[in-house]
């Protein structure tokens, strides 16, 4: 059929390029890793109950708002860096960061443990393991900008290596102590915890000696681009903070904490499509970063249509997952979690838009305007799941949650789509419009000017 050849051309021009082949590698990993907690299911979840589950969930989502508040978000203005400035540039720009994200971490230790029965209320987790939780957040911080370096420098073996041997560590280490020494949900954040010990310091060895991009200093000119790069994005990491944390506390306080145990499964049997996004978004990033500049017209409407067909793709693909995924859950989850599979859709298609968002939010990040996603992104996708979480879940239970968390996505895609065309305009519509022509000849965009001269 003619109206399909425009797609499959671009599929193919796609196929070719490096970005494919990292990707892959990145997508190896990624299935590796999710291998993990995929088949440890059937055994935690007949030694932990629903209400363990839902501690553990809570502590994930503050571990990852923890990053969010001291890492500053900045891993992909390291990432750009390495591409733009010269090595004393991006050494003072990385120990800055370090520096500075140990100083938040030790100020938010200082901070929970004075107020921590109010962070308890808030929150159902227990605040004498906050400063745990806290210390995990910073290894996963210098863990982060070790990777991030990793993938400009299109070192995949070694990235994917790290978040193997990460998932590896925690979850055997979780079963020795759930299983074997007969721990609840301390076990699982203890193992936790040692496993982001020993990846934090494989990483700073890296930084420091591999690299040598680590040293105690405090430089005013990579602080200034640290806060011009990251303060105008305080409202998108505190969106970030109430789409992810949002849902949870709404189930600990609207339903129950073991509600939360059973959207938390979901979301880990949803992830497999977060890391196959994260995967495609790892590889694409240095490629799209590196062919930018001086990027010609022709060359932009060829990456808007592959980009196109990646954004349509998603959703479909995340359907078909939780649809799978549904069927087979009797067999990998105990009874008592059976309830995970009115979750799935939802949480899926959120994973999803999540990946359609990376794909427009990426041209914000390289332009360095982020102030553009200050309000439109996750501040405006935050502010839909706190407005729209516990409307759902009086009208609809407990899986309102998860329809919330899938609202808060799209709207974060949306503003991010919006940021992008202000950032760095790209041909979206043209490509879209390319794509759904019926005759190849009138799909075709000329490569160059020098296709143009020699047919």
């Amino acid at each position: 059929m003619t109206f399909l050849r425009p797609i499959t051309d671009q599929i193919r021009l796609a196929a070719s390029s490096v970005f494919v082949k990292d990707a892959a590698v990145y997508g190896m990993g990624n299935i590796v890793s999710a291998l993990f907690p995929l088949i440890l299911l059937p055994v935690l979840t007949r030694y932990l109950t629903p209400t363990d589950y839902g501690i553990v969930a809570t502590s994930v989502v503050l571990v990852q708002v923890t990053v969010t508040m001291i890492g500053m978000n900045t891993s992909g203005l390291i990432i750009q860096s390495q591409f733009t400035d010269d090595f004393e540039t991006r050494k003072n720009l990385l120990s800055t960061n370090v520096l500075v994200a140990s100083m938040l971490a030790v100020a938010l230790v200082i901070v929970t443990t004075a107020s921590g029965g109010l962070v308890e209320r808030f929150t159902e987790f227990p605040a004498n393991w906050t400063p745990l939780l806290i210390a995990v957040a910073f290894g996963l911080v210098v863990q982060q900008f070790y990777l991030a370096i990793l993938q400009s420098r299109n070192e995949a073996k070694s990235f994917v290596g790290i978040q193997i041997l990460g998932n590896f560590l925690n979850l055997s280490m979780a079963v020795a102590l759930v299983v074997g020494v007969g721990m609840d949900w301390r076990g699982r954040i203890v193992a936790t915890a040692f496993a982001g010990g020993v990846v934090a310091a494989i990483c700073l060895h890296g930084l420091i000696v591999r690299l040598g991009l680590l040293r105690g200093v405090l430089d005013a000119a990579a602080l200034k681009s640290i806060l011009h790069f990251g303060v105008p994005l305080i409202p998108h990491v505190a969106g970030g903070f109430a789409m992810t944390m949002g849902p949870r506390l709404y189930l600990n306080n609207m339903a129950a904490v073991a509600d939360t145990g059973l959207f938390g499964v979901a979301y880990n049997l949803a992830s497999p499509i977060a890391l196959v996004v994260g995967a495609a978004n790892a590889a694409y990033l240095p490629a799209l970063f590196s062919k930018l500049v001086g990027v010609q017209t022709a060359a932009r409407v060829r990456l808007a249509r592959i980009l196109v067909i990646g954004a349509i793709t998603m959703p479909v693909l995340a359907v078909v997952y939780a649809m799978g995924a549904r069927w087979i859950l009797p067999w990998i989850v105990d009874p008592r979690f059976l309830g995970v599979a009115d979750y799935m859709v939802w949480l899926a298609l959120a994973f999803a838009m999540q990946g359609v968002y990376f794909v427009f939010a990426n041209f914000v990040v390289f332009s360095r305007k982020t102030p553009l996603l200050s309000w439109r992104g996750d501040f405006a996708g935050g502010l839909a799941v706190l407005v729209g979480c516990p409307v759902l879940i009086h009208l609809n239970g407990p899986i309102g949650a998860a329809q919330a968390t899938l609202l808060g996505f799209s709207v974060s895609c949306l503003g991010a789509f919006i940021a992008s065309r202000k950032a760095f305009p790209m041909p979206w519509a043209e490509a879209l419009r390319s794509l759904l022509k019926n005759r190849a000849g009138e799909a075709r965009i000329p490569r160059d000017s020098e296709n143009r001269k020699n047919p």
